[in-house]
């Protein structure tokens, strides 16, 4: 190198160190902020219970379809509220109150949650695992389904409440009496109860109630029905019911009791019948309309939507319980079943699609 040149160097060197490091800056002042600019998504369930969590995951796999992925595309932070209204409520303003872009709900206390929190419409809200979002009190119109706040849409999961009682008095042709366990102060429990005591009252069986408040009084409510002569038990989609039936169905087991439920999924632990909604497939459907609102669409022009007019009810049956309860299932219900519990373990037949009606008694 010429000598006249190395003063020149020194000259230039503090300037082009200085340019090298204002550029490494701006690169990673550039990640940071693409980082940052990642749309970001609250997901809040009440209870760690398999039904929600199904919906969940439905709901980010149908947003995956479509190229919104966790730590990509998207950033996605999730809230269990672990069965704890006031805990939901509290999670629900920190969320309302974070840097997000849209929250999922799943189950109606998180629903009504986030909806009280994000009143003035700050965050776009899709719920999915509502069994009567209508009766909710979130500013929804049974008359019309598309009159809701513009940024909270979802899906109503009302499980076939008739349709259920019709197939267990087909398999219990004797039944008479059934007890039930429920909490008065979830509105979709509400629904479920008027549903059951509309179908019972059809079918001519009495309905032994056993309201609750949380989940630790389930069990004793489940022993008082018994001690009144309950043949059965009937779960509904009752958040807090659902959030303990495990120890339900050892409690009726004991007694020799059925249990049978609108939440498919739990009949490997032990239920005789299931028949609802797949919530995983639910919680697909919501996904893609997540992805539909990532995308531009604007929620204030969608309907609120019936999950049955997506996805159509199935059933399972559990042929261990029936068979050690001397309760026999006919045929045609076997033929319909998309899931079997046999002694050889689960059998599932996809394309079965269990026949309707599936409409509730006197048009409730």
């Amino acid at each position: 190198m010429p000598p006249f040149l190395l003063p020149m160097l020194r000259r230039s060197l503090p300037t082009a160190l200085l340019l090298i490091g204002a550029s490494a800056l701006l690169l990673l002042t550039d990640r940071a902020s693409s980082a940052r600019s990642l749309p970001a998504v609250a997901v809040l369930q009440q209870t760690s219970s398999k039904v929600l969590e199904d919906a969940v995951q439905g709901m980010l796999t149908g947003l995956a379809e479509r190229g919104w992925i966790d730590g990509k595309t998207l950033k996605i932070q999730r809230y269990n509220a672990e069965g704890d209204i006031s805990q939901a409520n509290a999670i629900a303003r920190e969320i309302v109150g974070g840097p997000f872009d849209m929250v999922f709900t799943s189950s109606t206390p998180s629903l009504q949650a986030v909806a009280t929190a994000n009143a003035r419409g700050r965050l776009k809200h899709i719920f999915v695992a509502v069994a009567d979002p209508f009766s909710a009190g979130v500013g929804l119109d049974r008359s019309n389904p598309l009159i809701h706040p513009p940024h909270l849409v979802g899906f109503g999961s009302l499980s076939p409440v008739h349709a259920t009682f019709l197939i267990a008095r087909r398999i219990l042709p004797n039944l008479r009496r059934v007890g039930v366990a429920h909490c008065p102060a979830e509105s979709n429990s509400r629904r479920y109860m008027e549903l059951v005591r509309a179908s019972c009252k059809k079918l001519g069986i009495e309905v032994l109630e056993a309201p609750v408040e949380n989940s630790s009084g389930v069990v004793e409510a489940i022993q008082s029905t018994i001690g009144r002569g309950a043949e059965a038990i009937f779960c509904p989609g009752d958040t807090i019911v659902i959030s303990a039936i495990d120890s339900i169905i050892n409690t009726a087991t004991k007694a020799g009791l059925p249990v049978f439920t609108v939440n498919p999924g739990v009949a490997e632990r032990g239920t005789l019948l299931d028949l609802g909604f797949n919530f995983e497939e639910v919680g697909l459907v919501a996904g893609r309309l997540a992805a539909d609102i990532l995308e531009g669409a604007d929620p204030s022009g969608m309907p609120i939507r019936e999950t049955a007019h997506e996805i159509p009810p199935y059933l399972l049956i559990n042929r261990v319980v029936a068979a050690r309860g001397n309760w026999h299932i006919p045929d045609d219900l076997l033929e319909q079943a998309r899931i079997v519990i046999e002694t050889t373990g689960r059998r599932d037949y996809p394309e079965h699609v269990l026949a309707g009606p599936f409409e509730e008694p006197d048009g409730l």
